[in-house]
């Protein structure tokens, strides 16, 4: 469970660093470029989203220090002077102090926009968060280490400029005063430019050092989790490329073609702040390149995206029970483990890609009555229900307070939340009782969600390869559900006539995301 709130408290820490740095850049250098408009409410717009990241940065630095306390308590008692005189507390706390200082600039600079000493306090306090983000990374302790700070620093920086001034852009771009063009935009659409390009050069230079070798890249959690941020990369830098052709082209001013662009950043910018998600999770995986960090070799990878024939059969229960090791994260994976698991991936995929391929005629018109394929959503959380974690009331081998103190226990769980939420919402919005509900939002929100949560997936193994492996198919399934999410995002935002691209998009990948369920096997 600790593992995975590091996590998400590091993804929170970036989020809000992102925020401070690029909020602040935002403010002090886009809105005060000739030719955008500096409107007082705009400023004090992103203002305030530069605070609440400096905010979350001190409130994310706060709770690491208190969970790396208590991960090191003992009967002797908390080793609280310890962990602030390591280099963790101590750059922690530095972050910490800089956090509050940044957020009570951007307060400060709310109420006096003309204030020189606030304006420089808020971009010295922005700045220095990457670097002491820097500090604290892979890069500490190792050979090259001045350098390697150096790289993450400026890679951490670039990124704070790129993914901070994206949303402050997607901020500003919703509100109901915004120019009905988007040249306004075009200041940042160059610092975001820079930004990519730093983001680019950076990150290659990390990657040579971190993964090194083809093998690291394919073979080991980090190097795979570096691959899909590529992914994610490039999709964003082809996104950003149109956004940026838009606001320097002709049409920027044609309301139409204005309010797709100011679409496509709210995407970008939830893109981007997935992308602050993976750059956690690869923070928390040892480097691909070091030493004694195992390997999967190729044969493995491929026959784990083997296609074969479904699973459509489990142990019972008794035998379930029966198994040692149940619910024992460190114990070998036995074979009735391993069937019990691949029994309710296949199956549940058989139910994602009915509903691919039912949302998919339906769009077509010709079938009416696919309308009501979310009610196979209700089908499908029963069966995962049933079929996750057999350890808990299934067998009765480990209570129900004592399971969710599992992290992957507990990731499960939210999934089939949101499923649950996401089969009655969007049911009715498609059986037309509600269909223009803000309910309808629910369904690509929650295909988002899961989507980090595959990405950030947590597995409690001991064994570092089998947890790979288990991983590497959970990349894809987390890219595909961004894609399935953000394309009906897009299509519900944009105008009826500017959304039938997007709305042709989800349907066939909800299928394909039950394809890859269909087909998932445990190595």
């Amino acid at each position: 469970m600790i593992s995975l709130l590091l996590v998400w408290l590091r993804a929170t820490g970036l989020i809000g660093q992102a925020l401070a740095f690029g909020g602040a850049l935002f403010a002090l250098v886009v809105l005060r470029a000739r030719r955008v408009p500096g409107a007082p409410d705009r400023l004090r717009t992103t203002l305030a989203i530069t605070a609440a990241g400096g905010l979350l940065v001190a409130a994310a630095q706060a709770a690491i220090l208190a969970i790396v306390v208590l991960a090191f308590a003992d009967d002797a008692g908390w080793p609280v002077g310890e962990v602030l005189a390591s280099t963790v507390g101590t750059v922690g706390v530095a972050r910490l102090v800089v956090a509050v200082l940044a957020t009570a600039a951007a307060l400060a600079l709310r109420r006096a926009p003309g204030s020189r000493a606030w304006r420089i306090l808020l971009l010295v306090s922005g700045v220095s968060l990457p670097v002491l983000g820097a500090l604290v990374s892979h890069a500490v302790g190792r050979e090259n280490a001045d350098w390697l700070v150096t790289l993450g620093a400026l890679h951490q920086a670039a990124a704070g400029v790129w993914v901070g001034g994206l949303v402050c852009a997607a901020a500003l771009a919703i509100r109901p005063d915004t120019d009905a063009s988007v040249g306004w935009l075009r200041p940042f659409s160059w610092l975001a430019a820079a930004a990519v390009a730093v983001i680019a050069v950076t990150g290659v230079g990390l990657a040579f050092e971190y993964v090194a070798s083809p093998g690291a890249a394919i073979g080991t959690s980090y190097g795979a989790m570096v691959l899909t941020k590529i992914a994610l990369f490039v999709a964003l830098v082809a996104m950003g490329g149109l956004n940026h052709l838009a606001v320097r082209g002709w049409w920027a001013s044609s309301p139409v073609q204005a309010l797709v662009v100011r679409r496509r950043v709210e995407v970008e910018a939830g893109l981007a702040l997935v992308a602050v998600f993976m750059a956690a999770s690869i923070a928390s995986a040892p480097p691909g390149a070091d030493a004694g960090v195992p390997r999967a070799a190729p044969e493995e990878i491929g026959h784990l995206f083997m296609p074969h024939w479904p699973r459509l059969e489990s142990p019972t229960l008794a035998e379930m029970a029966a198994t040692p090791g149940l619910g024992d994260s460190n114990a070998p994976r036995t074979a009735e483990q391993t069937a019990w698991s691949e029994f309710g991936h296949n199956v549940a995929g058989l139910f994602v890609v009915a509903m691919g391929v039912l949302a998919t005629l339906e769009r077509t018109g010709r079938a009416p009555w696919a309308r009501h394929w979310p009610l196979l959503i209700t089908a499908l959380a029963g069966f995962v229900a049933f079929s996750l974690d057999p350890e808990g009331w299934q067998t009765g081998k480990v209570g129900f307070w004592e399971q969710l103190l599992s992290a992957e226990v507990v990731q499960h769980r939210l999934l089939l939340v949101l499923t649950a939420l996401f089969g009655v919402a969007e049911w009715q919005i498609r059986s037309g009782r509600r269909p223009h509900s803000g309910w309808r939002f629910l369904f690509p929100f929650i295909a988002i969600v899961s989507g980090v949560l595959l990405l950030s997936h947590v597995h409690e193994t001991s064994s570092v390869k089998a947890a790979f492996l288990m991983e590497l198919t959970h990349l894809p399934l987390g890219l595909i559900s961004l894609l399935v999410g953000w394309s009906r995002w897009l299509e519900l935002r944009l105008p009826p006539a500017e959304g039938v691209g997007p709305g042709r998009v989800w349907g066939p990948a909800l299928a394909l995301f039950g394809l890859v369920l269909v087909f998932y096997r445990e190595v």
